[in-house]
């Protein structure tokens, strides 16, 4: 299984093709970006959009803010910084920030929900499922496992091996 990410930083090069008349960055390319952001952030985790789709599941923006501070213009050398800021079972919420040589030029949101290929909603498949959620569990485990080595302790009077 992938490691979730809570966060990641990407660089991006604004191109000419970009912009707008004023020579800014179009304010559209900016949710272009947050998406090659969260894309980037999936496949450091080893898993790609693409296998998701394949198996059925869909990520589909649900809410989508951005609030643009300084323009970017052409051939900026840009960094995203993208952060999970909430993650539930068919939800999952991601904070953006756009920097230009560390002056903010954009923040954002952005609320995806997980649904099927008819459109329902559905839980996250495991590759994004919460990290949080994931080490709970063996916390759990790893609980259950030493409950079971003291009752075997406690009944034979000898210490648990661990083998077979």
């Amino acid at each position: 299984m992938s490691e979730t990410k809570s966060s990641c930083q990407i660089q991006i090069r604004v191109r000419y093709t970009e912009c707008d008349p004023m020579g800014h960055l179009h304010h559209a390319r900016y949710l272009e970006y947050f998406e090659m952001g969260r894309t980037e952030m999936l496949r450091e985790t080893g898993t790609r959009y693409r296998d998701l789709e394949a198996c059925g599941y869909l990520l589909v923006v649900t809410k989508v803010e951005c609030k643009f501070r300084r323009p970017a213009r052409y051939d900026d050398l840009l960094q995203l910084h993208i952060e999970v800021t909430r993650q539930t079972r068919a939800r999952i919420d991601h904070a953006y920030r756009l920097f230009r040589e560390g002056i903010l030029l954009c923040e954002g949101t952005t609320t995806l929900a997980c649904v099927d290929r008819d459109g329902r909603v559905t839980a996250m498949p495991p590759e994004i499922e919460p990290a949080q959620r994931r080490e709970v569990e063996r916390s759990e485990k790893n609980e259950r496992g030493s409950h079971i080595e003291a009752q075997d302790q406690a009944a034979t009077g000898e210490p648990h091996s661990g083998g077979s």
